[in-house]
């Protein structure tokens, strides 16, 4: 089985640190990802916050990028860069970044980031910047000028758009805009939990009718409106997507290492297992189950990467 995680945080979470993946009190590390058993591919995020600027914001960027080559040859893991790279054995890496902040409305870095082997993008965290207002912005803004000009460019080149930041109009403009599937790296259903993170049925209707999914968070805030999370909400939030749009709209997108660990549904990759025990207690069948786990991703990636 393969499975696919659209988000973690662990590469901020390694910052100033002398562990790795190899070993780590993180809930991403290699000894959970083997203990699904299954081959596994896990979006890395690059996240450096808005509050961080100029030269700073270039130099933490470019230390969680020498963290995430760093751990993938000390552990042999497989660079998803390119379709070829889909077909593999064992752990495998795909590298996002979560919010282009520190681009400072530079639309042409993109091609710097693709170069340097960034598949992933979303245009905002909660914050506005140059490029469109973010979910916790100012107001609704948009796309800018220069936000339009990143969506084709990244459609140009085989980056994969990531709305999950980013504001409901925005949301729109991508949807209007890309030639490519997007996605939802790490959202859920908003009638489900009414977080303004979360994805209305309009929103997760567009998703599915440009080829896309939503990768479901398994935070307690994006699951339930109060209280704590667990499996079954997780399992909730799969079964109301599923039966909006269709079993190919949604997939898994954790938020690992970038969540309270106490406010996480599940605690580490090996539960992931659990989710997929209660879908067959359902009656999901073999295939449908699969789809989630990350068929459902790998199909949009072979639509966008190059």
């Amino acid at each position: 089985m393969y499975i696919v995680d659209g988000h973690c945080d662990t590469l901020l979470a390694l910052m100033g640190k002398k562990e790795g993946l190899n070993k780590n009190n993180l809930q991403i590390n290699l000894e959970n990802i083997k203990a699904t058993n299954s081959d596994y591919l896990q979006f890395y995020a690059i996240f450096v916050s808005p509050s961080i600027k100029g030269e700073k914001a270039v130099s933490t960027f470019n230390e969680m990028y020498d963290i995430f080559n760093r751990e993938c040859k000390l552990n042999n893991i497989n660079k998803v860069t390119k379709k070829e790279n889909l077909i593999f054995k064992g752990h495998s890496a795909l590298l996002s970044v979560e919010g282009l902040y520190f681009l400072n409305g530079k639309y042409k870095e993109l091609d710097n980031l693709y170069n340097k082997g960034v598949r992933c993008v979303s245009l905002t965290w909660n914050g506005d910047n140059e490029f469109s207002g973010g979910i916790l912005g100012k107001g609704d803004e948009g796309l800018s000028t220069l936000g339009k000009k990143l969506v084709k460019r990244a459609n140009k080149l085989g980056i994969l758009l990531d709305v999950s930041h980013i504001t409901d109009k925005g949301f729109w403009d991508i949807y209007d805009i890309s030639k490519a599937p997007f996605v939802a790296t790490h959202s859920n259903s908003r009638a489900i939990c009414s977080n303004i993170r979360n994805l209305d049925n309009t929103m997760l209707r567009a998703i599915e009718k440009k080829g896309g999914l939503a990768g479901i968070n398994v935070y307690d805030a994006f699951l339930k409106n109060r209280g704590k999370a667990h499996l079954k909400d997780i399992v909730k939030h799969i079964e109301y997507i599923a039966s909006t749009t269709s079993i190919d709209t949604v997939g898994l997108g954790t938020d690992f290492d970038g969540i309270p660990r106490d406010q996480s549904a599940i605690d580490s990759p090996k539960d992931i297992l659990l989710v997929f025990e209660e879908l067959a207690k359902l009656n999901y069948t073999q295939e449908q189950i699969e789809k989630v786990a990350g068929l459902n991703y790998m199909r949009v990636l072979n639509k966008v990467l190059k």
